[in-house]
């Protein structure tokens, strides 16, 4: 065709759009929604990309660099900005340390950071604090800290002040805006901290870190809290208990004129440290001349990286499907109003490459406009929306990013997709003939077998190749994505078999139309109405289908694997039970004990509970551990091999037998899984550390090894064996030179008590013995799953919203059949019960297929992630509530509004002869 015929063709859809502008409104949000969805994703994905004088200002605020000392004495391997990755490589087998890894290892860390620095350079500290406990009005909350002078430009894009003032006096400090949510505090508040109970510290300001939004952290002026801090939690308990040391780190003030460049990077990685540079950041090196990028591979899980390209791809594609499937149809009826237009224009000489050319031109138009406010409106949103986003996403924008070339692309993308959607419905109208359309009158075609066989064997190739994939391709063989071949395979089977079902649906929705005969008059009037105009229903049931498949299949995947998650649950205790778990003993202990009874009203009888050890010296001990099989889980949690009374056998192993309790209290051991317990009815005491014990004149020593076989009781107990290996009690210890170390009390109330309550009593506790902690076991915490709601609201939408279209469609396109059936006295109820039922079977039709077909990926995933060795076998579970609701309910309401809101009467037209 000529650029004239283009532009006559173009002019009449414009005129079409505007004189059906309901219609027009319609597919302008189908093609617009999806785009403004896509923009907005990428309005946001490319704002947080930081560019990289962005990404260094987080790391070393207003400073020239960052040194952190990551392992002294090793030598490190770092990208140019040393936290997007950093690791110490290790030694081989009798390689003698380098002359810098010796010094790394024996230079006081600030004088060596000075050495390789050049003359002049100003070292800030920037180490963080350790973790403690601050109080809030509920009880405690634990929170990081750190110390920093916020009236320092030096923190500023590190560490920002947002709200209040910086602490200026002592005992002063601020805090993020996470602390504040999780503690309930409020600027002007006081707290105090852990293992500094008589030091109070007034919040002044709120800070944030830019890159890390939801890091509940306090900041104190610098030597006000990381030493003091430190020294109370080292004081005392036990060592384990003991906080480890951080990693020092220094921000750099550089003199004037100086730099740094990737040498200086590498003289501080071969002394063990990190340099974060700023002009090293700006201007990298080739990566080939960093070693980091070659190795890191050896110290990074390759199965790991970034899966969100594939999933935003993938929920796009399905997005444009819907429009595409969704706005066919409408082109359709437009084509079908327009028919006497197009026949005009057919008898006046044009071609029927002309009358395509019009229909073509329809999706032309609206989809320019509905790319084009899609676009706009996405940016928008994101602009007015920016700091919600920003919270939500745990970190603040680098700047506002409007990249015109992705805007462009994704216009053109809602442009195509409008055409292919006004391409079928283009060439039907090409091909009717011009008697048909000036008469009104339209032939009905079969389906085509050809299409409907090719449909079927691609479902039966999608199933084979999904199964296929799921049992017989080699795991961890790399793929695309992150994900690997088996994972690809059972994704591109379930593709293929939705691509079959697809082509399956017109002979469907014509095999439904033939049971018509044997209905009422309104059923049999809608079936076989949607059968002869399979051109709107079927898009709109495959529709349908393709949202529902997707919520279905993510449904049925994270259901099962919340089931299986949930199966392997291992329990500390009986669910409710509550858990002392001390360090102090003697007076302390009983008054810690007594506090926690008192805060917790309710709890029941209390069992004291004790740790079995060996103790082989003055001051030296180990953990007593009975013999089993070396690949037993679930076993390793303190205590190992517990000492109570039966009031412990009541409330940690829930064990109400009157058997048992009669053996403990003669002195039995109580052993509750069978395969700790020999064939002679003995357990084997595991006793380690006496060959350390120092030896008396003439003494001969212990092996550092000794097994004690004992005479046990089996209370076979699968679910008790989880919470230790076996009870004693104490009384029945020193006849084995063995002892009990209190570790503190069980409780069994008839409900747990709630986590303000709990919270209340470890602050109360803790305040008490500092190292102090208290659990409550509330069994399997499933995971709120957003994915699954939003993708079941989103099928949810589309098949209320599928169903109306097409139904609203239909009723529009019917309009002269229903003039005809007023006409001989048909009852107004016959066109509510004709939408109605319409609109109830396209949605329950692609709601089954979706369902049928959405279960193939969910069960081909499940079992190629338990094909693994030694893996569990999977546990197949369906979300029969969301079932219920995608396929049954939602049919039902789809019908009930489309009788609803469809009039009863409609006016009289002129019927042709």
């Amino acid at each position: 065709m000529r650029i004239g015929a283009w532009r006559v063709a173009l002019r009449i859809a414009r005129r079409d759009a505007l004189r059906a502008k309901g219609r027009s409104a319609l597919i302008a949000a189908m093609i617009a929604l999806p785009v403004l969805g896509v923009t907005g994703a990428d309005v946001v994905h490319r704002s947080g990309q930081l560019t990289p004088a962005e990404r260094v200002e987080r790391v070393v605020g207003g400073a020239d660099a960052l040194v952190t000392s990551l392992s002294p004495g090793q030598l490190v391997e770092q990208a140019p900005i040393a936290e997007d990755g950093a690791f110490a490589v290790q030694p081989r087998p009798g390689e003698q340390p380098t002359a810098e890894q010796v010094k790394g290892a024996g230079t006081d860390p600030v004088a060596l950071v000075g050495s390789l620095l050049p003359p002049g350079s100003v070292l800030t500290p920037a180490r963080p604090g350790p973790e403690a406990g601050a109080t809030s009005p509920e009880g405690m909350v634990r929170t990081l800290t750190t110390e920093a002078d916020l009236g320092d430009p030096l923190w500023r894009g590190r560490l920002d002040l947002v709200d209040g003032r910086a602490p200026g006096a002592p005992h002063e400090v601020a805090v993020t805006r996470a602390f504040l949510d999780r503690t309930g505090l409020a600027r002007g508040a006081t707290t105090t901290l852990q293992g500094l109970e008589g030091t109070t510290y007034t919040i002044t300001g709120v800070v944030e870190h830019p890159g890390e939004l939801g890091r509940v952290e306090l900041v104190a002026r610098p030597g006000e809290l990381i030493d003091q801090l430190s020294g109370a939690l080292a004081a005392g308990g036990p060592a384990a208990e003991k906080p480890s040391d951080s990693r020092s780190a220094w921000l750099v003030r550089l003199p004037a004129g100086a730099a740094l460049d990737w040498a200086a990077v590498q003289r501080f990685n071969a002394h063990g440290y990190t340099l974060t540079a700023r002009s090293v950041a700006l201007a990298p090196p080739p990566e080939q001349a960093v070693p980091y990028y070659r190795d890191a591979y050896r110290y990074s899980d390759p199965t790991a990286a970034n899966n969100t390209r594939m999933v935003v791809a993938t929920v796009t594609g399905m997005a444009l499907l819907e429009v595409a499937l969704l706005a066919g149809p409408a082109f359709a009826v437009g084509a079908r109003r327009s028919r006497r237009q197009l026949a005009l224009l057919g008898a006046a000489g044009g071609s029927r490459a002309h009358v395509g050319a019009v229909v073509l031109g329809g999706g032309l138009v609206l989809g320019a406009a509905g790319a084009a406010v899609g676009v706009v409106l996405g940016t928008a949103v994101v602009a007015v929306l920016r700091t919600r986003i920003e919270q939500f996403g745990g970190a603040r924008f680098g700047h506002f990013a409007v990249p015109p070339l992705d805007l462009l692309a994704i216009a053109g993308i809602g442009l195509v997709t409008a055409l292919l959607a006004a391409a079928l419905p283009a060439l039907q109208a090409a091909r009717r003939s011009v008697t048909a359309g000036l008469t009104g009158r339209d032939t009905v075609r079969a389906p085509s077998r050809l299409v409907t066989f090719a449909g079927l064997a691609l479902v039966v190739l999608g199933g084979v190749l999904a199964m296929y994939g799921a049992g017989v391709v080699q795991r961890d063989r790399p793929g695309m994505g992150g994900y690997d071949t088996r994972t690809l395979t059972v994704l591109g089977g379930s593709v293929v078999a939705e691509l079959g079902l697809l082509l399956c649906t017109p002979m469907l929705v014509a095999l439904i139309g033939r049971a018509a005969g044997r209905l009422p008059l309104g059923p049999r009037l809608a079936l076989r109405d949607s059968a002869r105009h399979r051109s709107r229903t079927a898009p709109a049931v495959a529709a349908v289908m393709a949202a529902v498949a997707g919520a279905v299949a993510i449904g049925v995947y994270t259901t099962s694997t919340d089931a299986e998650n949930r199966r392997d649950y291992q329990p500390e205790a009986p669910y409710g039970a509550v858990q002392l778990v001390s360090h102090v003993e003697g007076p302390r202990l009983a008054e810690e004990r007594a506090e926690l009874e008192k805060q917790l009203s309710g709890l029941g009888p209390r069992g004291d509970l004790g740790q079995v050890e060996y103790r082989f010296c003055d001051n030296c001990s180990s953990v007593v551990t009975l013999r089993g099989p070396a690949e037993r889980r679930g076993l390793g949690a303190p205590p190992h091999l517990a000492a109570g009374d039966t009031t412990v056998l009541h409330n940690l192993f829930d064990v109400h037998d009157p058997a048992a309790e009669q053996a403990l209290a003669a002195g039995k051991l109580l052993v509750f899984d069978r395969a700790l317990v020999g064939a002679d009815g003995k357990a084997v005491m595991l006793l380690r550390g006496g060959g350390g014990a120092p030896l008396q004149p003439g003494e001969v020593p212990k092996p550092d090894l000794q097994e004690v076989p004992v005479d046990a009781v089996l209370v076979d107990n699968p679910g008790a064996a989880g919470f230790a290996q076996g009870l004693v009690s104490p009384a029945a210890l020193p006849a084995l030179g063995l002892a009990a170390r209190p570790t503190g009390s069980v409780w069994l109330p008839a409900t747990p008590p709630d986590r303000k309550a709990q919270q209340r009593a470890e602050a109360a506790a803790v305040r008490l013995d500092r190292l102090a902690r208290l659990t409550v076991e509330r069994g399997y915490q499933p995971k709120s799953d957003a994915l699954t709601l939003a993708l079941t609201g989103f099928a949810g939408l589309v098949v209320l919203g599928a169903a109306g279209i097409a139904t609203g469609l239909a009723a529009a396109d019917s309009r002269q059949d229903q003039a005809t059936l007023a006409a001989v006295g048909a009852p107004p109820r016959i066109r509510r019960s004709m939408a109605g039922l319409q609109c109830t079977l396209i949605a329950l039709l692609g709601a089954l297929l979706g369902a049928v077909n959405g279960f193939v990926p969910a069960v081909g995933l499940l079992k190629s992630r338990a094909g693994g060795l030694g893996a569990p076998p999977a546990l197949i579970t369906a979300p029969w509530g969301e079932l219920l609701l995608i396929v049954l309910a939602l049919p039902v309401v789809a019908g009930l509004l489309a009788a609803l809101f469809t009039r009863s009467r409609v006016p009289l037209g002129r019927r042709l002869s």
